[in-house]
């Protein structure tokens, strides 16, 4: 007879590490399940860096989210001892009118989150990295409170700690079934049947293939970052250059993240798209970057910052999972009494991961949770 838990969690990348991390803090005998190793770069949490910020454009209602999240990674940096937040800030460029500007502006007033504007024709007196930029951007706005995280590091950092204090974890195995029978949930991993009270999951770019009974519309999209050796580096690191987020006059925003003193390999200027990638399938993704995708990371990052513009020296492919209106899904699984579901994080989450892990832990032991997160329920794509 295999060992009953109080929760299982299966996909260990920012979100289910998280929620494991919450849970053992808790006192839950929690298992958790990972087809591959702690912290790999197959799915959607790796690369070297994630940005934080705050003043969400994307919906105000993240901001009291991403507070909650903040406090959070002061505590998990507390009990690791490691320092996983840089406060780079956040450039953001853009049109006045544009969804990034306007989105910014509404967050911070209404949140009362400090910006600065900075007109155009100064902003290589600020920031020499963005002197002479190409794009036809009306305003910057900078974030000083914003940056950017250590994902593996992060991911490594929660887990290490959940074991501390009595989580198991189970790499390596994958989720061939699960289902809920009675008073309990199974889940077959590696061939062995786990028992819990409650079943987490977490699963990323396999959601379709481990939840096929959600009922939300998603699509997984590829998506290449490059790492960018600067000409002129000390201009490219992180206490001359903020993170930054600028529209384009064609094609998709590109982001970036600065060089840092604790960055290890690869190296460089991250720089990457913010959506329009290839639809893919989690499974059957191809991981080898081209050089029509090196080259248009090339020309993107040479508009936006001509000073620090060089070649891409690393590359990689990781994936978003995608809902029909950019937002996260935190909810039950429908139809299940004993199943609760993080996905749909649309390459903008894992800012929020130790306050969804807080939101899923909820769920577990109490099955509501009062942080406010009710916009991110299934009920918004419910067929009327």
């Amino acid at each position: 007879m295999s060992q009953q838990w109080d929760a299982i969690v299966v996909g260990l990348g920012a979100m289910g590490s998280a929620a494991v991390w919450h849970l053992a803090q808790r006192g839950a005998r929690v298992l958790g399940v990972e087809q591959f190793s702690r912290g790999h770069d197959r799915g959607s949490s790796h690369g070297g860096s994630r940005i934080i910020r705050f003043a969400y454009f994307e919906h105000s209602d993240y901001v009291p989210l991403l507070r909650r999240s903040d406090v959070l990674w002061k505590e998990i940096e507390k009990r690791s001892g490691e320092t996983l937040v840089h406060r780079s800030g956040v450039l953001y460029g853009g049109v006045h009118s544009s969804e990034v500007i306007a989105g910014v502006k509404h967050s911070s007033q209404l949140h009362g989150i400090a910006i600065e504007s900075i007109n155009p024709g100064k902003i290589g007196d600020r920031f020499p990295a963005f002197a002479n930029c190409s794009e036809p951007i009306d305003e910057f706005l900078f974030e000083p409170n914003a940056g950017f995280v250590r994902p593996e590091r992060a991911i490594c950092a929660m887990l290490d700690d959940a074991q501390r204090n009595g989580a198991v974890l189970r790499e390596g195995e994958a989720v061939q079934e699960w289902r809920e029978r009675g008073e309990c949930v199974e889940v077959i991993a590696g061939g062995v049947t786990h028992r819990a009270r409650e079943l987490v999951l977490c699963p990323g770019a396999w959601t379709q293939e481990l939840a096929r009974t959600i009922d939300v519309p998603l699509i997984n999209t590829r998506q290449v970052i490059g790492w960018i050796t600067p000409r002129q580096p000390t201009r490219g690191d992180s206490q001359l250059m903020p993170s930054f987020f600028l529209e384009r006059e064609n094609g998709v925003p590109i982001y970036g993240v600065p060089m840092a003193s604790d960055q290890g390999t690869p190296s460089g200027i991250k720089v990457g798209f913010h959506g329009g990638g290839e639809e893919c399938a989690a499974d059957s993704i191809d991981r080898v970057v081209r050089l029509d995708e090196v080259k248009a990371i090339e020309a993107a990052f040479a508009r936006a910052a001509p000073s620090v513009a060089g070649a891409v020296t690393a590359s990689s492919v990781c994936m978003y999972t995608n809902t029909p209106d950019g937002h996260f899904v935190i909810d039950r699984m429908p139809g299940c009494l004993r199943t609760s579901i993080a996905c749909g994080f649309c390459g903008h989450g894992f800012k929020f991961a130790p306050v969804v892990g807080e939101i899923l832990a909820d769920l577990a032991m109490h099955g509501q949770t009062d942080l406010p997160a009710d916009f991110l329920k299934r009920k918004r794509f419910a067929q009327d």
